[in-house]
C-alpha cells in the first residue's frame, strides 16, 4: 500500500503489564455483550478497559477474527492515515480486499465505502473491530464506520474502547437492542480485587488500611496501582490526591492535553460536589457548548450520580489534585462557591446550596437557606447524624444576622446543648419581629419552642407554641407537603403546653394530631415523643383501653425509631402503670412502674413534673393494695418539691394524700389537705364527701355525690367514684335498694375501661353491700355480664363448646368473649385469667 507507513503499534493489542490483576469475570462478561453489533466499553484514563479489550481479545478461541486498531489524535485530522490503518486492521483479520481499496492513498469516498461493506457482507467468517480511543474519531468518520456496520451487520460487529462514549449513533442500536456497554461503574476493583492487585505487589492490607484505599481511589485500576507501587517499600496508606505518582499521572494523562477553556472548566467543577451541565457552565465560565461533553473530552474522571436528574460528580481523587494544581484566586473561589450556592437554592438542592456555602465560609447565607426552606425543623430533629447538621459544623460562634443566630440556636439543640442555644436566643434582642418574613419569624418560634421545653418554661412553651401555630396556616401548602415534620413539631409543643398547664383534654387531642401528621421518616422521633404522651395523657383522663392500646403501639414506635427517638422513651410504660394500678392489676404495676422509673432515672432529657408526680402516685396507690397505708403516705409526702411545680400536679399529689388520709381516718389532717385542693374540681368535692363518709356524716357525702353527678361531661373515673360515693352514702343511711342500684351504675360504667381501683378502696360499707348482694348473675367489676358469665365458666373448667351451649351462643362468640377477658386481665392462657382474677377479687 503506498502513502504513510504503516505503523504496527496501532495495529497491536497492548501488552499484559507486570503483575496484571486477572479479572476472569469481566472477561467472562464481554464475551456475553459482544454477541451484539455493538459494544461500548468506557471509563476514565487508568481504569484498565484498553487491556481488558485485549485480555478478552487474547483469550478468543477463533471462533470470530479480531481486527484491532488503536485511534490517535491524528486519524482525526488525517482521515487518510485512519483509513489506511483501517483496512489494515481488517486485512490483518483475513478480509480479503478489492485491488481498489489496497491502493487506496486518500480518504475514501461514500463509493469505497461502499465496496468494503460489500466486502464485508460476504466473508465467510464473522468480524469484531476493534476501535481503541475511538472517541478521538469526529462524527463523519464514526459515521461511515457505522454505514459499514449497518450493512455487513451479519458479518461485523463493533467494539468502541474510550474515555467517553464516541459520538456514534448509539440511541439507534440501543432503541434495538442491539447496544451493550461496559462502564466505569464495572470496570472498578473492588474491596476483593484491591487485597489481591496489592498482594501481587507484595503488600498486605489490614483492614483498615483496604478502607482507605478504597475511600480515596474509588476502587480506580491505575490509582491502586500506584498506591500499592506507593507502600512497596512498608510505609502506610499515602494521601494519594498529593503523591507525586498520581499527580504526575493526572497532569500527564489530563490537564497538559486540555485547552484553556476546558482548565477553567475543571477548575469551576473541582469545587462543586455534585454538579448539573447548568451548574457547571455557570462556575467553569462556559457560555456555550456541551459543557459535559467537553469534560468527557478532556478526559474528566465524570461520574453519573442520577441520569434521571442529569447530576454528576468528579471522582473525589481527582477533584482533590484539580483544586490543588488548578488554584482559584480567594474572591474567585467564593464567587463561585456563592454562585453554586444560590444556583443550588433556587434548584431545590438545600444540601448543596448550604455545602457550597460553608465552604466559602459565607454562614450567613447557609444560615439564610435554611430558613427560607423551612429546614429549622429538621437541623434540630435529625440530630447530630442530620445530614444539615454536618454542614453547618463549623458555624462560628458569634453569628451576625437573625437567621446565623436562629440557625446556630438550632444547631447547638441537634446537639442537646440547650445552654448554648438558650444564650444565643436571650443575647439577641434584635431576634425578629412581626415585620420580619414569615420563614424568620417561624424558625425563631420553632427554636424558642425547643429551648422552652428544655427549660421548663411552661409560659414561653404556650407563648411560642400558639404563635407558630398561627403562623404555619399562612405557609403556602406545597411548601408544607414537603415538610411534614413543620406540622408534628409544632403540635408536639402545643400539646406539651397544653399538658404542662394541666390541659388535659386538649393534650391529648393535640398530640393525636400531631401522630396523624406524622408522614415522613423524619417525623420517626416526634412521633415516638407524641404516641408515648398521648397514652400518658389519655391514662390520667380515666380513658383505660385508650390509653393501654396507645401505650403499646408507642412501645412499637420506640423500638422501630430508635435512632431518631432523644427524646423520654419510657412514658410509654408509666402509663401502662398507671393503666394497670387502675385495673387493680398490682403484679403487671409494679412491673411497669419499675421500668419506668428505671427509664426515667437514666433518661438524659430533663424530666416533666407530671412524671414524677405519676410515679408517685402509682406508687402510693400500689402500697395501699398492700395495706401499707403509712408507706403510701410517705411516699406521697417524700415527693421532691420539683415534682409539685406546677400547681395542677400539686392538685393530684394532694388529691392522692388526702385519700390516703381518710383510708387511716386521719380526718383532720385530711381536712388540711383537702383545704390546698382546687374546690372547683369534682375530684375535689369527691374526695370532701369520702373524708364526710369517713367521719360519720353520709347525708352530706350523698350530697356532694349528687352535686358532681349533676355536672355534664365528666371523666369515667370521675363518674365511677361519684356513684361509689352515692352508693356508700345511701348503704350507711339504710336504703340498700338506692345503694345496689348506684353500685351496679358505678361497676357498669367500669366496663368500658375496666378501672376497678376505686371498688377495691371504697367505703366498708360498699364491701359489706358487694358481699351481701353479689349473685351469679351480677356484673363483675370492669367486665359486661356476658364477658362475667364466661369467666365464670373459665374457672369451673368448662370447655367452650359446653359454654356455648349453656349460654346459648356461638362457639365463635365465646372465643370472642374469652379474647376480651384476657385481654382484660392480661393474661395468655385460661389458667393465666382465672388466677389473675382470683387474685383482684373479681371471683
Amino acid at each position: 500500500m503506498e502513502g504513510a507507513p504503516l505503523l504496527s503499534a496501532k495495529l497491536t493489542r497492548p501488552e499484559p503489564v507486570d503483575r496484571a490483576l486477572p479479572r476472569e469475570q469481566l472477561i467472562d462478561l464481554l464475551w456475553s455483550l459482544t454477541d451484539l453489533p455493538v459494544t461500548v466499553v468506557t471509563g476514565p484514563a487508568g481504569s484498565g478497559k484498553s487491556r481488558l479489550v485485549a485480555a478478552w481479545a487474547d483469550d478468543s478461541p477463533g471462533w470470530d477474527s479480531i481486527a484491532w486498531l488503536t485511534v490517535d489524535q491524528d486519524d482525526r485530522a488525517r482521515p487518510a492515515r485512519l483509513w489506511q490503518h483501517l483496512l489494515a486492521a481488517l486485512r490483518g483479520a483475513g478480509v480479503l480486499l478489492p485491488a481498489a481499496l489496497l491502493d487506496l492513498t486518500t480518504a475514501p469516498d461514500h463509493a469505497a465505502v461502499t465496496e468494503l461493506a460489500a466486502v464485508l457482507s460476504h466473508q465467510q467468517h464473522s468480524i469484531v473491530l476493534v476501535l481503541d480511543d475511538a472517541c478521538w474519531l469526529d462524527a463523519e468518520q464514526l459515521g461511515e464506520i457505522e454505514f459499514l456496520l449497518r450493512h455487513a451487520q451479519s458479518h461485523l460487529r463493533l467494539v468502541l474502547v474510550g474515555r467517553h462514549r464516541p459520538r456514534f449513533p448509539l440511541h439507534r442500536y440501543r432503541l434495538t437492542d442491539q447496544l451493550s456497554e461496559l462502564r466505569w461503574s464495572e470496570l472498578a476493583l473492588d474491596a476483593g480485587e484491591v487485597r489481591a492487585l496489592f498482594a501481587l505487589h507484595g503488600v498486605d492490607l489490614t483492614p483498615a488500611a483496604l478502607a482507605d484505599v478504597m475511600e480515596q481511589t474509588g476502587g480506580w485500576l491505575a490509582g491502586v496501582r500506584l498506591c500499592a507501587l506507593a507502600m512497596a517499600d512498608g510505609s502506610g496508606v499515602p494521601a494519594l490526591a498529593g503523591h507525586d505518582y498520581v499527580v504526575d499521572y493526572f497532569t500527564g494523562e489530563i490537564l497538559d492535553r486540555c485547552t484553556p477553556r476546558r482548565r477553567r472548566l475543571l477548575a469551576g467543577v473541582a469545587r462543586l460536589d455534585t454538579f448539573t451541565a447548568e451548574l457547571a457552565a455557570i462556575v467553569g465560565g462556559v457560555e456555550e457548548g456541551d459543557v459535559i461533553a467537553d469534560l468527557e473530552e478532556a478526559g474528566a474522571f465524570l461520574e453519573t450520580v442520577s441520569e434521571a436528574q442529569g447530576t454528576y460528580r468528579l471522582h473525589p481523587l481527582f477533584g482533590a489534585v484539580l483544586r490543588d494544581r488548578l488554584p482559584l484566586p480567594p474572591a474567585a473561589a467564593r464567587t463561585a462557591g456563592l454562585v453554586a450556592a444560590r444556583w443550588s437554592a433556587r434548584h431545590g438542592d438545600l444540601a448543596g446550596a448550604v455545602g457550597h456555602a460553608a465552604a466559602v465560609g459565607a454562614w450567613e447565607d447557609a444560615a439564610r437557606f435554611v430558613v427560607d426552606d423551612l429546614a429549622v425543623g429538621e437541623v434540630i430533629v435529625d440530630g447530630p447524624a442530620g445530614r444539615l447538621t454536618g454542614l453547618l459544623a463549623g458555624m462560628p460562634a458569634e453569628p451576625a444576622s437573625p437567621e446565623g443566630v436562629i440557625v446556630a440556636a438550632a444547631h447547638a439543640l441537634s446537639h442537646s446543648d440547650h445552654p448554648r442555644a438558650e444564650r444565643l436566643l436571650t443575647g439577641n434582642a434584635w431576634l425578629p419581629g412581626p415585620d420580619a418574613p414569615l420563614p424568620v419569624r417561624l424558625a425563631a418560634c420553632m427554636v424558642q419552642q425547643s429551648v422552652a421545653y428544655e427549660t421548663g418554661d411552661a409560659e414561653r412553651l404556650d407563648a411560642v407554641t400558639g404563635a407558630a401555630a398561627r403562623l404555619l396556616p399562612q405557609v403556602d401548602p406545597g411548601r408544607i407537603a414537603v415538610r411534614p415534620e413543620l406540622w408534628v413539631f409544632v403540635l408536639s409543643g402545643v400539646a406539651t403546653a397544653h399538658l404542662r398547664a394541666g390541659r388535659l383534654d386538649e393534650a391529648a387531642g393535640s398530640f393525636a394530631a400531631a401522630i396523624r401528621a406524622a408522614r415522613s421518616e423524619r417525623c420517626g422521633g416526634l412521633l415516638a415523643y407524641c404516641t408515648q404522651h398521648l397514652a400518658f395523657t389519655e391514662a390520667l383522663l380515666g380513658r383505660l383501653r385508650s390509653a393501654y392500646d396507645t401505650a403499646h403501639r408507642a412501645s412499637d414506635v420506640v423500638a422501630r425509631t430508635e435512632a431518631l427517638n432523644r427524646g423520654p422513651r419510657h412514658i410509654a410504660d408509666l402509663a401502662l402503670a398507671w393503666v394497670a394500678a387502675e385495673r387493680y392489676d398490682t403484679t403487671a404495676a409494679w412491673r411497669h412502674l419499675r421500668t419506668a422509673e428505671e427509664g426515667l432515672a437514666t433518661d438524659i432529657m430533663p424530666r416533666e413534673s407530671a412524671y414524677a408526680a405519676t410515679l408517685t402516685i402509682v406508687r402510693s396507690r400500689l402500697l395501699r393494695a398492700r395495706g401499707e397505708l403509712p408507706a403510701a403516705l410517705s411516699v406521697l409526702r417524700g415527693a421532691p418539691p420539683e415534682t409539685s411545680a406546677r400547681l395542677w400536679v400539686r392538685h393530684e399529689l394532694d388529691l392522692a394524700e388526702s385519700r390516703v388520709l381518710v383510708a387511716m381516718g386521719r380526718h383532720e389532717e385530711a381536712r388540711t389537705a383537702l383545704a390546698r385542693l382546687d374546690q372547683e374540681r369534682p375530684e375535689a368535692t369527691l374526695a370532701r364527701g369520702s373524708a364526710l363518709l369517713a367521719a360519720g356524716d353520709p347525708q352530706r357525702a350523698v350530697e356532694c355525690a349528687h352535686q358532681v353527678l349533676c355536672l355534664l361531661g365528666l371523666p369515667v373515673g370521675v363518674l365511677v367514684e361519684a356513684w361509689l360515693l352515692l352508693a356508700a352514702g345511701t348503704a350507711r343511711q339504710g336504703d340498700h335498694e338506692r345503694a345496689v342500684e348506684a353500685l351496679r351504675t358505678a361497676v357498669g360504667f367500669t366496663v368500658d375501661d375496666g378501672g376497678t381501683r376505686a371498688v377495691h378502696e371504697a367505703d366498708g360499707a360498699l364491701h359489706q353491700l358487694l358481699r351481701r348482694h353479689a349473685t351469679a348473675a351480677d356484673p363483675v367489676p370492669g367486665f359486661s355480664l356476658r364477658q362475667a358469665e364466661v369467666l365464670r365458666h373459665l374457672a369451673a373448667l368448662t370447655p367452650t363448646e359446653e359454654i356455648a351451649e349453656l349460654m346459648d351462643v356461638s362457639v365463635k362468640t365465646v372465643r370472642t368473649h374469652i379474647r376480651e377477658v384476657l385481654r382484660k386481665v392480661d393474661a395468655s392462657s385460661r389458667a393465666e385469667a382465672v388466677r389473675r382474677a382470683r387474685d383482684l377479687g373479681l371471683l
